[in-house]
């Protein structure tokens, strides 16, 4: 008796919890185990803001994945001054980035979306270059990172299920 009223309590919370295990288990096969950022340049003055730098992502299994970053894409952007969203890197969907301090920080909100088992999936990164090494000259000043940066995927989300 006593271990069919155990049955009863607990079965149903083991039902409900099934459904968590399986898109854990998603989630974990459709994020990205990194992203590269490489040969980063900024440059700022009074009246000039420009940035360029290469974005790439990697995968532990891209078997489900399309992914148009996995071969790298260049992110530029360049005015008076650095705008201050909705940067598109590449000609094809999947990267935009947007700025979260001042251009001359080189802090950046780098949104990063691609499709894994026919759902749509994003992460939001919030990426401050480092180390930036910066000079100056005729009033513009220019910063290089030495080296490329590894970034952990950050807010991993699915966005949409199947065919969105």
């Amino acid at each position: 008796m006593r271990f069919s009223t155990i049955v009863t309590l607990l079965l149903p919370t083991a039902i409900l919890a099934a459904p968590t295990v399986l898109e854990a288990r998603a989630a974990e096969s459709c994020a990205p185990s990194s992203y590269t950022l490489s040969k980063f340049n900024l440059q700022t003055s009074d009246t000039v803001g420009k940035v360029n730098f290469e974005f790439k992502s990697q995968f532990a299994n891209a078997t489900a994945v399309k992914d148009a970053i996995i071969k790298g894409v260049t992110c530029q952007a360049e005015g008076p001054v650095l705008p201050n969203s909705g940067n598109v890197c590449g000609t094809e969907f999947g990267l935009q980035f947007d700025l979260r301090a001042p251009q001359d920080k080189a802090h950046y909100q780098i949104t990063h979306s691609w499709h894994c088992n026919d759902a749509l999936w994003m992460s939001g990164n919030d990426v401050t270059i480092d180390p930036l090494e910066c000079s100056e000259a005729d009033g513009l000043r220019t910063c290089t990172s030495p080296g490329p940066q590894t970034i952990v995927p950050q807010n991993v989300r699915l966005v949409c299920s199947r065919r969105c």
